[in-house]
């Protein structure tokens, strides 16, 4: 067996060093080579509601309402958005698409089944399409229909479910599969590896749906490690991808929002680093952020983009080309809808989220904070400012924010900090941009 893996090491080499496309052991391994630039489109968060899941009455019917309050997303329009989105990426053309999560509004198999049609019509144009699944993808009770004011179950999806019904998008075509989680290994191109980390929590959620938090089970750490060993060896790049913050992008973000950056993440970012990860692919948080983390001198780049359910409704465009990662931002500004007041879909879901945030975070500033309602009322809209400043990335604190902010510090430095902690960038270009990094 020893002499079998040296022959094939040694016959993938001279394999690799054509340029035509290869099967090697079964495995379809595109063309090119480390310096050949791959176009990468990034599509996060897309929560996608089966037009079916709303019946009669059931938009405006308070089971619905009660969860956006709970959960502010725009998922009525999602399958519009998504529709441009897709329209829009196929005249961009890029080689891959990845989907790094929350695929559907919470794991409905009608939604699965239909976002695997969508992905199969990019792969007859010739666009691959790599898939992980996020918190709200699995074994999820709040899988619903919504009639008037009432809510009903739908059929949910099991892990073996979600396998087999995105097989062609990452699952059939891997050169490596985890047997403790649906993360998986995908070859790119001869010189670079997407490896895709399941983190999510699906294994043990219970009768309310789907829970934030995201872990790294540790024989799936294992797994990974030792994907990561291999690539070395062979002197091939890796990537990841996962739903869940590898990092925190913003100081403080695992205690002051827990449940978006894995668990023990300072312990596991260190541990992949180590390995030799220098790039993550995430989602989770709704935000198109980037953030850098050092360790050891050397850095790592977690580069997670937004959802499109929450304004700005970004998705990212990136060329790679060597060491090398030329980062941009489209945005989703209009969708084929006739809107109250005849205004435009971005400054319509601005509206929405605005309003629904400072609902939002009075609740969370009294219930969490035990603020009383004069200074929730006073610090939810600073709270929603700053977080939709985070969502859209590249944050810069206009004086009026500040002068309020200050305001908010002599009635509590504590909810005065945490605003300025969301407006406060982490250094690194998060819409349009050129990431550089070493191996």
């Amino acid at each position: 067996m020893k002499k079998l893996c040296i022959v094939m090491a040694v016959l993938s080499q001279l394999f690799l060093s054509c340029k035509k496309d290869l099967t090697i052991l079964g495995k379809h391994i595109p063309s090119g080579d480390n310096n050949h630039p791959l176009k990468v489109a990034i599509v996060s968060d897309i929560h996608y509601m089966d037009p079916s899941l709303l019946g009669p009455g059931g938009a405006a019917g308070m089971a619905f309402q009660n969860y956006l309050n709970q959960d502010p997303k725009l998922l009525q329009y999602s399958a519009l958005v998504f529709k441009k989105v897709m329209a829009d990426l196929l005249i961009e053309k890029p080689d891959i698409v990845l989907v790094p999560g929350d695929i559907t509004k919470d794991g409905e198999k009608i939604g699965h089944q239909a976002m695997a049609g969508f992905f199969r019509e990019f792969q007859s144009r010739g666009i691959q399409v790599y898939v992980m699944p996020g918190n709200h993808d699995i074994n999820n009770a709040k899988a619903k229909k919504y009639i008037g004011d009432n809510a009903y179950p739908v059929e949910e999806t099991s892990k073996t479910d979600f396998a087999s019904i995105y097989a062609d998008f990452g699952y059939k075509k891997a050169i490596a599969r985890d047997d403790s989680s649906l993360s998986y290994v995908a070859q790119l191109q001869p010189g670079l590896r997407l490896i895709s980390i399941d983190a999510s929590m699906y294994d043990s959620y219970g009768p309310s749906g789907d829970v934030a938090e995201g872990r790294i089970k540790p024989e799936t750490l294992t797994w990974i490690l030792a994907q990561l060993a291999q690539a070395k060896k062979q002197n091939v790049r890796i990537f990841a991808m996962m739903h869940h913050n590898l990092i925190e992008h913003y100081t403080g973000q695992s205690q002051l929002d827990p449940g978006y950056v894995v668990d023990d993440w300072q312990n596991i970012v260190d541990t992949l680093m180590q390995a030799g990860l220098r790039v993550i692919f995430t989602g989770h948080y709704h935000a198109n952020d980037i953030s850098a983390y050092t360790y050891q001198g050397n850095k790592l780049f977690d580069i997670e983009t937004g959802s499109l359910v929450t304004p700005p409704l970004p998705y990212r465009l990136i060329t790679i080309t060597g060491d090398k990662l030329e980062v941009t931002t489209n945005r989703v500004t209009s969708i084929d809808v006739s809107l109250p007041g005849g205004v435009d879909y971005a400054t319509y879901a601005n509206q929405f989220l605005s309003t629904h945030l400072d609902s939002y975070f009075y609740t969370y500033l009294t219930s969490l904070y035990g603020a009383p309602p004069d200074l929730a009322t006073f610090a939810a809209p600073l709270f929603r400012n700053g977080i939709m400043a985070h969502f859209a990335g590249d944050e810069n604190m206009p004086p009026d924010q500040r002068v309020l902010i200050d305001q908010l510090a002599t009635l509590s430095q504590q909810l005065a900090g945490i605003v300025t902690t969301l407006w406060t960038d982490t250094g690194v270009a998060d819409n349009n941009t050129v990431v550089q990094y070493e191996n």
